[in-house]
């Protein structure tokens, strides 16, 4: 496959003046020579206290950028508000209209958190001259799994808007590097300068080819950089394999506690849930895949056939706990599982401490067990809506109708 692109990437330094930043962000419209113009994250206003005049600003701002677009594609970062939520968006801009390509939704900690900035949602492909991309923003980029979601879409590479500083420049570089190698996709990467706060911007835009090489390379200051890119997708002597890899997920308490110790140490969250899960159903799913969202790993307490037995008598579990590992275990959102035979998993709780506890929307918070714990040393309790109005002893009852 072969397709031939002219893009600019706009490398500008961004002000905590929004007014500055537009007219600057118009003067490098009119420069650039792409039909597609990249801008870093939050070009438009930078991290600043998001005020009121900043929420009405962002929109008239949108408006005139699309003025200047002619046939041009525009891609930028400002804050995008809902209600009382921001989110820390990327924007797709044409003559016609603008709308959101992607919210960043792993959050810089210390920076998009304190900024105000809530965990985004949403993210969409991106297709111009018979290509397809994903979109990455700044932070993410330390994430092989936000890349690897993206693959399975068949992307023909990523788009990485960042503000990443100048201090961990080098991580930048060799991030870019090794998510365009290990992927075997295009890396094009917009970096602002000028100064977060207190931190100098690297600048360091560039354009990175599915062998590691630079096909376009800008240094540390503001400047545009011009590029006819032509997307070749030669037969490789080394094709991208994604195996599945089965990997025991059952662990007995002592093992999840030495993880558990691991990964802490370096900066994770841990999520603990807990159920019988007798017969999986698309609730059990949901509801899982939300729990999983909330951290970095999921722990899922499975109340072993003993527990079972105690809580709902001699007829359950359906399904034994063997069978219901190996059914939990395919879920790629569970991570860990741990059998206990007691009819809570208080203990399990209080040995483990997760960081986030989840139940559904159905348990009061007074009413979860280890809930109060939980908080006591500063965890979170979070209760999950369900969306499907299923459960095993609907489904229970339904069979036995039939």
């Amino acid at each position: 496959m072969k397709s031939k692109m002219r893009i600019s990437l706009a490398q500008i330094e961004i002000s905590e003046n929004p007014e500055k930043n537009l007219e600057k962000i118009l003067q490098f419209i009119d420069k650039a020579q792409g039909r597609v113009i990249f801008f870093p994250e939050l070009s438009l206003t930078g991290y600043r206290a998001f005020t009121s005049h900043i929420r009405s600003f962002v929109g008239l701002a949108l408006k005139e950028i699309q003025k200047k677009a002619n046939k041009k594609l525009i891609l930028l970062g400002a804050p995008h508000f809902q209600g009382e939520k921001i989110y820390n968006a990327y924007y797709a801009i044409t003559s016609e209209n603008f709308q959101i390509v992607a919210e960043k939704e792993l959050l810089f900690p210390g920076l998009d958190d304190v900024s105000g900035f809530s965990k985004g949602e949403r993210r969409r492909l991106l297709y111009f001259d018979h290509s397809k991309w994903g979109m990455v923003i700044c932070f993410e980029l330390r994430s092989p799994e936000s890349v690897r979601s993206l693959l399975r879409e068949g992307i023909d590479g990523i788009i990485v808007p960042a503000l990443w500083p100048k201090t961990r420049l080098e991580h930048f570089k060799i991030l870019l590097k090794a998510r365009a190698i290990e992927n075997q996709i295009f890396v094009i990467a917009i970096n602002g300068v000028g100064k977060v706060g207190d931190f100098p911007l690297g600048g360091n835009s560039c354009i990175i080819d599915p062998y590691g090489s630079e096909l376009l390379s800008l240094n540390e200051d503001e400047a545009i950089g011009e590029i006819k890119l032509e997307l070749k997708f030669p037969s490789l002597p080394y094709p991208l394999r994604t195996p599945l890899f089965k990997t025991p997920k059952l662990k007995s308490l002592e093992e999840l506690l030495e993880i558990v110790e691991k990964r802490r140490k370096k900066g994770q969250t841990m999520v603990f849930t807990n159920g019988c899960f007798d017969i999986l159903h698309a609730g059990h799913v949901d509801y899982l895949q939300k729990a999983r969202r909330l951290g970095d790993f999921l722990v899922v307490g499975l109340n072993s056939d003993l527990s079972i037995s105690k809580i709902k008598g001699p007829l359950r579990p359906v399904n034994t706990q063997e069978l219901r590992v190996e059914v939990l275990s395919s879920l790629e959102c569970v991570d860990y599982l741990v059998l206990f035979d007691e009819e809570t998993p208080e203990h399990l709780i209080k040995i483990l401490k997760p960081d986030i506890l989840v139940k559904g929307a159905d348990w009061k918070e007074e009413e979860i067990v280890g809930a109060n714990f939980v908080k006591s040393y500063g965890g979170k309790v979070v209760r999950i809506d369900f969306t499907f109005d299923i459960s095993t002893t609907k489904i229970i009852e339904k069979i036995k109708k039939t």
